[in-house]
């Protein structure tokens, strides 16, 4: 796909000037029109995840555009299409289902949905093999609520129709939806309990990195209780209050205790930690309130066998 309209700004970025005619545009509509062969809920979830920059600043989909204003979008932003996603057979740990939703216990190693250079393989086309129905839920990620990196191992929701992915999307903004994690992390964490509040936004020196910025961020606070100390390491229990991309795993960096066997946050040197091929991070928890029936749900999902045995190993020592 070529759009005329995209500028080559530099080797990764696009960057457009709002003129006098384009002023009062909403923000969605504008990128639909600039970007092409994306769907207004697909520039809606861009803006959403900070990917689309207003004077260098995350915005909102419905912001109207001013005279002067720069627009910037990572060009890795043109993602596949999901309507032209494969379903694929792939095996699916499912912990709850109904009529409108289930909960997924995602394996490590399994990435989410389609991006630019993995178009197979992901959650996304294992769910069109389960399900056909919901190709015809209109977005990038049919039915997605919420995202786990490729690594990180745990329970993830998925709705089967569009109303549901709504609600639970508005749950999830409203900091309604409670996310529990296990990390075992470097070093000795000294306080029992405490919180990180520090606003996240995408490293300028490497696109792909998340890093703590006052620049292009957006808020974000990551709680934390000490489960148990070990020799060199700390088990930890975390709560998501905000859903950055990497929040963990860049929170935990910043206080000087990175995730064991992160490859991008850690410090380099446990890659391969009793035999751990990954970052020892694990969505255990959710709880959440049915948007249909308005029943509580609290799912969980234990540790898998390459985290406990890295615990075992630990509680050895």
């Amino acid at each position: 796909m070529h759009n005329p309209d995209l500028p080559h700004h530099d080797n990764e970025m696009y960057s457009w000037n709002i003129g006098e005619d384009e002023a009062g545009q909403r923000l969605d509509r504008y990128l639909v029109a600039k970007l092409g062969a994306i769907s207004r809920t697909t520039a809606q979830e861009m803006i959403t995840d900070g990917l689309a920059l207003v004077n260098g600043r995350s915005s909102k989909p419905g912001y109207a555009l001013r005279i002067g204003d720069e627009v910037r979008v990572p060009k890795a932003t043109s993602k596949p299409s999901v309507s032209n996603a494969k379903p694929q057979s792939l095996p699916l740990d499912i912990v709850y289902e109904d009529r409108d939703l289930l909960v997924v216990n995602k394996a490590a190693g399994m990435v989410v949905h389609p991006a630019p250079g993995h178009t197979g393989d992901t959650l996304v086309n294992a769910l069109l093999a389960h399900y056909p129905d919901l190709q015809g839920v209109e977005g990038l990620r049919p039915g997605i609520v919420h995202r786990l990196d490729r690594d990180t191992s745990g329970l993830i929701i998925i709705a089967k129709n569009a109303r549901t992915q709504a609600a639970l999307i508005e749950e999830m903004k409203q900091h309604q939806i409670v996310k529990r994690y296990l990390a075992l992390v470097e070093g000795n964490v000294s306080l029992d309990q405490g919180s990180i509040d520090a606003p996240i936004g995408r490293d300028p020196q490497h696109r792909q990195q998340m890093t703590i910025t006052a620049t292009g961020s957006r808020e974000a606070r990551t709680h934390f209780r000490v489960l148990q100390r070990f020799n060199r390491h700390t088990l930890l229990l975390l709560q998501l209050e905000t859903g950055r991309t990497h929040q963990i795993r860049v929170h935990l960096k910043a206080i000087g205790h990175p995730v064991v066997g992160d490859p991008v946050y850690g410090s380099g040197n446990t890659h391969r930690h009793h035999g751990l091929k990954r970052q020892f991070l694990h969505a255990y928890q959710l709880i959440f309130t049915h948007p249909a029936t308005g029943e509580t749900l609290e799912l969980e999902a234990p540790l898998p066998a390459d985290l406990e045995f890295v615990l075992s190993q630990e509680s050895s020592l």
